[in-house]
């Protein structure tokens, strides 16, 4: 089964998100028809990010996207597609950071940086020892790993050249089965969000505990530290489909924020999400949620 939500987007730097479910030893469950399904193909078959980057004449309707392959038991069980048009007005960045060399160090691999030429070739020329930056953090910690405010963060080693972007937030996704194998980075501005929420949950015995997050909006945050049941929300969604999912149910988005007492009108809600789970073998560990 494919799940295709595109153009829920508005003045966002994505103008596509997709998953794909994948049958170990077959590959993604669906009809490859688009450029997209074979770029989730691809990370399936590879089992690490793949990033494709169009021609400026290609007949394609995005210019760049990123493919997140998602494991359990040391199997890819499902991809996430997050897709660009690339337009001159936005910017965003999509990154892949893989070790290289005997050291334990990454470089990237792969990248999409639209307009931003010197961040690119900086981010070139940058090498990250495991527990260092943020690519090497996740690598670290075999968890997604939130930076706000770049310009300033401590952590982020390329602030100064974030800074000149415009790029205000990034986030850092691990590929990894029992071995890591890559680090995937979406770096967004404030103008032209590559997401509007990120947030990382930790699993517990008895549900979810949100560890990290970042809001462009007020009335997506919920408070570090908050907790809900095992079944709710979009982490409860994607422990159950055991896989990346794409929800764009109210009652599910709204789990844990405080909209029942403000008037419809008022208040901004999402207009749809993206969870992505993290698993120890067949234990889950954390789940990433997109809010778009």
């Amino acid at each position: 089964m494919t799940l295709v939500q595109p153009k829920i987007f508005p003045n966002t730097f994505l103008s596509d998100v997709r998953t794909y479910r994948v049958d170990p030893g077959q590959g993604i469950q669906c009809e490859i028809v688009c450029a997209l399904d074979q770029l989730a193909a691809t990370a399936a078959d590879s089992g690490t990010a793949e990033l494709v980057v169009q021609h400026s004449d290609s007949q394609e309707d995005f210019r760049a996207a990123i493919a997140v392959p998602i494991y359990r038991r040391d199997h890819v069980v499902s991809v996430a597609v997050l897709a660009t048009e690339g337009h001159p007005d936005t910017t965003g960045v999509f990154e892949i950071w893989s070790p290289t060399g005997s050291y334990e160090e990454l470089s990237l691999s792969k990248g999409y940086y639209g307009n931003l030429a010197r961040f690119q070739n900086v981010s070139s020329f940058v090498r990250f020892e495991k527990g260092s930056g943020l690519p090497g953090q996740v690598w670290n910690g075999f968890r997604s790993v939130i930076h706000s405010e770049l310009s300033k963060h401590p952590g982020f080693l390329r602030a100064a050249g974030a800074s000149a972007g415009n790029l205000h937030t990034a986030i850092g996704i691990p590929v990894a089965g029992q071995h890591y194998r890559s680090s995937v980075l979406l770096l967004s501005s404030q103008e032209s969000p590559i997401a509007t929420g990120f947030e990382v949950w930790r699993a517990d015995p008895d549900g979810f505990t949100l560890e990290s997050a970042d809001y462009d909006c007020d009335s997506y945050r919920i408070a570090v530290g908050s907790q809900i049941a095992s079944t709710d929300g979009l982490p409860g969604l994607a422990a159950q489909c055991g896989g990346a999912v794409l929800c764009d149910e109210t009652d599910l988005l709204s789990v844990g924020r405080d909209w029942a007492t403000a008037a419809s009108s008022d208040v901004s809600r999402p207009s749809g999400g993206l969870a992505l789970p993290f698993f120890e073998a067949d234990d889950l560990t954390s789940v990433t949620v997109l809010l778009f």
